[in-house]
């Protein structure tokens, strides 16, 4: 089995990007050598297949009449969309988490929309190609729903069932088939509760003559793009977006698909939140105080320390009380408040130096050497003391301790909880809104079951 590896597209890493593909053939015996195997085989498959859609002619931009708009023939029956009836599952906004789509999902027929009668106009062979720019992240295949006069097209929710590869690499052939729909229609009603709030959104602020509102926003949703990309290409060593296209390109993405994403669902997120601020904001300190009471278990801590440690070695000093004294001076330096790490560093003479200090464990018995567990223990965070040891002495201090039991119910615990309740506020009402807004509107499914 050849691999053939792109250095660029596997720094991409895990946030936007997965290695591994559905319908993959089996490898060497290693478990962990065939999965690569699996990912690096699929991934040149997925290549190859992004190479062969952008050499076909594009029929139809995002931007024109989508009724002109034939499905593309790339194989296997599509298969079927959510139906309206089926509950929605709110998801907070961000850029997807790993990423593909399944092979070959456009219909080989005309299709019928789902609780309509007008089938998409297919073009006779003889009719001419109309030849438009194709712009990035905007993969001219089919129409696959449509909001109104809105559509949503193929080539945006094929990205998003890119980003679970994840969870379907491992699976057996029959049950990737299985997952690979319902995922397929998992994303496309997501897109299209999206797109709703969306749409709900213009009508709102343009009836208000709040333009200039809806203005900032988009401005606002392109700039929390444009540093999320900056921020993801910076840990990954991307140098420029060119570099970055390959590397998409590689896993079956696009870098307008991308932001589209990214805008579109922060746009989204705002809305609701600013709309369901009053909800949010009425949730009181009784509200904190009682959820507290009534689910204790949920607030119980591990007895848990971080500590440091600074190494005198007995052997590098003429006499032990010679090296004791030594020893002394630094603890007494490092409890006046000396930065611990700097101190470790220039003074230690054990592995601790080159861990700023840090200790090894934060549980109890996972502290090594385990000797210095009863100490280390014993001790409060802040305070620092001596432990002599066979071979010489550690300067030891405790940076943070908890102990086990419930947590104390102070501003911290509060603020978690706040923010725990206002989630729950958030994700319930904001399915209602969407569950509203799918009846009031009757989005079109434009595929086949």
């Amino acid at each position: 089995m050849a691999l053939v590896r792109s250095s660029t597209g596997m720094r991409i890493g895990a946030v936007l990007l997965v290695a591994g593909v559905a319908g993959c053939t089996s490898g060497p015996a290693s478990p962990q050598a065939r999965d690569e195997n699996r990912k690096m085989d699929c991934l040149t498959r997925s290549a190859q297949e992004l190479e062969r859609e952008a050499s076909r002619p594009i029929l139809v931009a995002r931007s024109q009449d989508p009724e002109v708009l034939p499905p593309v023939r790339l194989g296997t029956p599509m298969p079927a969309a959510a139906a309206p009836s089926a509950s929605p599952t709110y998801e907070k906004s961000a850029p997807a988490t790993d990423i593909r789509l399944p092979d070959n999902l456009a219909p080989t027929a005309p299709i019928t929309p789902v609780g309509g009668t007008r089938p998409v106009v297919t073009v006779p062979p003889a009719t001419p190609s109309i030849s438009v720019p194709r712009m990035d992240g905007d993969a001219q295949v089919r129409i696959v729903a449509s909001i109104g006069n809105n559509p949503i097209y193929e080539s945006e929710v094929r990205e998003a069932v890119y980003q679970r590869l994840g969870e379907l690499i491992r699976l057996s052939e029959s049950q990737r088939a299985v997952r690979e729909k319902e995922v397929f229609r998992e994303e496309l009603r997501k897109i299209i509760e999206r797109e709703l709030v969306l749409d709900e959104m213009v009508a709102a602020l343009t009836a208000r003559k709040q333009t200039s509102g809806l203005t900032k926003l988009r401005a606002e949703a392109t700039k929390e793009a444009e540093n999320r990309l900056k921020e993801f290409k910076k840990d990954r060593g991307i140098s420029n977006d060119t570099e970055f296209r390959a590397a998409l390109r590689t896993q079956g993405l696009t870098l307008g698909g991308v932001k589209r994403q990214i805008e579109r669902g922060f746009m989204m997120q705002t809305y609701l939140r600013d709309k369901l601020a009053p909800k949010l904001d009425a949730l009181g300190l009784a509200d904190v105080r009682e959820y507290f009471a009534s689910h204790l278990s949920e607030f119980q801590a591990e007895d848990r320390v971080k500590w440091q440690d600074l190494y005198v070695m007995t052997e590098r000093f003429k006499t032990v009380d010679e090296a004791r004294q030594y020893a002394a001076q630094l603890a007494a330096r490092a409890g006046k408040g000396e930065d611990f790490a700097k101190l470790a560093a220039e003074f230690g003479m054990g592995d601790s130096k080159f861990r700023n200090g840090a200790g090894i464990g934060e549980k109890p018995g996972e502290i090594f050497p385990q000797d210095l567990e009863p100490t280390i223990l014993a001790l409060k965070a802040g305070q620092v003391t001596v432990k002599e040891t066979e071979t010489g002495f550690h300067i030891l201090k405790v940076a943070e301790r908890t102990y086990a039991g419930p947590k104390p119910y102070d501003e911290k615990l509060q603020a978690e909880i706040r923010r725990k309740l206002q989630n729950q506020i958030f994700e319930r009402e904001a399915k209602r809104e969407i569950d509203t807004l799918w009846k009031r509107t009757q989005p079109q499914i434009w595929v086949d079951g």
